[in-house]
């Protein structure tokens, strides 16, 4: 058996020093080791006719994948036995493919050899080499003499055509190949595409591309001809930015590989097509392939959206708010536009909020929107008679809401007056008030209510988060607005004295509250706890990313989570003031006390919680003689 082992001992080193792949090496393992035992079972030495007698027996229990390997190895080992040394016919293509390139692709993928090497062992690289050098030896055979001469239809070609005997090898293959591309896209030598399309080949999405409509691409072609582009390159590196922001704000490993997903696609289209990018032609993709994104469609179109904010504006708001149609306002007829967009730019030079700002246009949009459905095609023809036909017609569910509408509007037609677009300047008396103002019945949490909000305050089951239970106790024991709440920032907080210092959005008024425990204990847990690291002074950050401050919404959810049966119409997260400041009444504090502590200048909003004090107004009541009412007034 000496020679046997000296002979198997020479196509192992072959193996090894031509850099055979892994899997090779160890299927001759294999079956040089069964022969071995087969031979000593035999009690005989090595023959090439003893080893065809032993593979003729075994190759019916030979997996499908090592018959071929097994054969090959006997055959080495034969030529060791014949002349010395392996034939060239037996030195297979998985060593061949190398040497077979000319100087140009050789070269190429000896430079990409020589980068992979500062980062991977010589194993790993070799590897590469082999797999590279398939690919390589396929596109040389099909004309390429250059990286740079590779094309779309080349790729999709040795996709279909590069088979293996299991799926693992052509992965491992065309991972190979894609980051040998991605580094000659780094070097400008090839598009991104060729990087990334064997990847979206293997799991199918071909129809991104290949279910474009022709009538899309007119449309493009169109587009194209009518509107500046920028090349896919560019898209690329803005892909790279947005990955960045997403990865620093913390964002999901879905939400980052769904944005990824979608660039790619994008730029898949655009360079298999020659197309340049404009979000006009992003938005003719999308809605050519959206029936595809299903349960991904909301990221995919955010991402879309994004990009072009970042094609307009070069920067990227991860907290956007993108529309997919332009709002009413904007589509106002000719004819009344250019008075609205005046008024409009007026109110924003006086600072307005955004949602007042929306509401002066909703306000506006409604009025002119009217006047064109009845013909009229400029502010002079509007009379008296017009103005009240809007009212009447002009429907809302309550009359403060009608109230709110027509002030605006009534504000709007004084404008019109003043700046000459009207014949009468008085038109706004037209509009009159559809109500007087009123005194409402103020509304707090009942016994009932208190109980069960307190029972949730006080369990640990999860159900309310730390966020909540503290934003509930700053409305509850504090008296605070939402509005209030969520602004509220760490330096507010004074934790040696216990008090809280903050200047009220509602009146502009800086107050300094004191801090019962429990309200302190629930912020500090909060903060500790639950409340993401991000370096922002705002204490109440949003639970995903990028973890933002939040609005009043919040507070008013952390309600409906503690009393999720609680439905009274108008009554939401202020409700925890208006029981804050009864309470405080029905505990015998004076009107005054309870104005400061609720950060007000004066007593008159107070006077409103003195009715739901039922104990004390028991103790002063009015004799009905005494005011005339009724049958013991008047004398009678």
């Amino acid at each position: 058996m000496q020679n046997y082992e000296q002979a198997v001992g020479y196509v192992r080193n072959f193996l090894s020093d031509n850099h055979y792949c892994h899997t090779l090496v160890l299927a001759n393992e294999r079956c040089f080791k069964k022969l071995e035992a087969y031979l000593k079972q035999e009690g005989t030495d090595y023959t090439p006719q003893k080893a065809d007698e032993w593979f003729s027996t075994y190759v019916d229990q030979v997996a499908d994948t090592d018959r071929r390997h097994y054969k090959v190895a006997l055959l080495r080992l034969r030529d060791i036995y014949e002349c010395g040394k392996i034939r060239s016919e037996h030195d297979t293509r998985h060593f061949m493919s190398y040497t077979i390139l000319k100087d140009g692709l050789k070269n190429s993928l000896d430079t990409f050899l020589l980068d992979l090497g500062k980062n991977l062992s010589p194993d790993t690289v070799v590897n590469y080499k082999q797999s590279c050098a398939r690919f390589l030896a396929f596109m040389q055979k099909a004309g390429v003499c250059r990286i740079s001469d590779i094309t779309f239809d080349l790729l999709c070609t040795f996709y279909q055509a590069d088979v293996h005997q299991g799926r693992w090898g052509k992965s491992q293959v065309n991972s190979h190949v894609s980051a040998m591309l991605m580094f000659f896209f780094k070097h400008h030598d090839v598009p991104y595409g060729f990087s990334i399309l064997f990847h979206y080949l293997s799991h199918g999405k071909g129809c991104y591309w290949n279910t474009v409509s022709l009538e899309a691409h007119d449309k493009i072609a169109s587009a194209m001809a009518s509107s500046s582009t920028i090349t896919a390159r560019k898209l690329y590196e803005y892909k790279e930015i947005s990955n960045s922001l997403h990865t620093d704000n913390k964002y999901s490993k879905t939400t980052i590989s769904t944005n990824n997903r979608a660039m790619d696609l994008l730029i898949l289209f655009l360079e298999m097509n020659g197309y340049g990018y404009n979000p006009e032609i992003a938005g003719i993709w999308f809605e050519e392939t959206r029936r595809h994104f299903k349960n991904d469609l909301p990221t995919i179109r955010r991402s879309l959206c994004m990009a072009a904010d970042y094609y307009h504006s070069a920067q990227i708001r991860l907290e956007a708010v993108c529309l997919t149609k332009p709002r009413a306002f904007d589509l106002l007829p000719e004819w009344c536009r250019k008075a609205a967009d005046r008024y409009v730019d007026t109110k924003e030079k006086e600072g307005w909020k955004k949602s007042t700002m929306d509401m002066i246009r909703s306000s506006i949009c409604r009025f002119c929107q009217y006047l064109d459905g009845i013909g009229i095609r400029s502010f002079r023809e509007v009379d008296a008679s017009h103005i009240k036909q809007f009212n009447t017609n002009d429907k809302h569910k309550t009359p403060h809401g009608k109230n709110a509408y027509n002030t605006r509007i009534r504000k709007f037609l004084i404008y019109l007056g003043d700046q000459g677009y009207l014949d009468n300047p008085m038109l706004f008396l037209s509009l009159t008030r559809t109500s007087a103002p009123k005194e409402t019945i103020v509304v707090v949490l009942t016994k009932e209510e208190m109980d069960q909000l307190n029972e949730q305050l006080e369990n640990s089951d999860g159900r309310l988060s730390l966020r909540k239970k503290a934003m509930l106790l700053l409305g509850l024991k504090m008296g605070m607005r939402s509005s209030d709440i969520v602004k509220l920032k760490i330096d507010d907080v004074d934790w040696n004295t216990a008090s809280i210092r903050f200047v009220q959005e509602k009146t502009a008024v800086e107050v300094s509250l004191p801090m019962p425990a429990e309200v302190g204990n629930a912020l500090f847990r909060y903060i500790m706890e639950e409340r993401h690291s991000k370096a922002d002074r705002n204490i109440f950050l949003s639970e995903k990313a990028p973890h933002k401050p939040v609005g009043r919404s919040v507070c008013g959810c952390a309600l409906d989570t503690a009393l999720p049966d609680r439905n009274v119409e108008g009554s939401g997260f202020h409700v925890t003031r208006k029981t804050y400041a009864t309470n405080l009444l029905r505990g015998g504090v004076g009107a005054g006390m309870v104005a400061e502590a609720l950060g007000q200048r004066g007593n008159s909003s107070v006077h409103r919680y003195l009715s739901l004090d039922t104990e004390r107004m028991r103790m002063c009541p009015l004799s009905l003689e005494d005011c005339g009412i009724g049958r013991w007034g008047n004398g009678r």
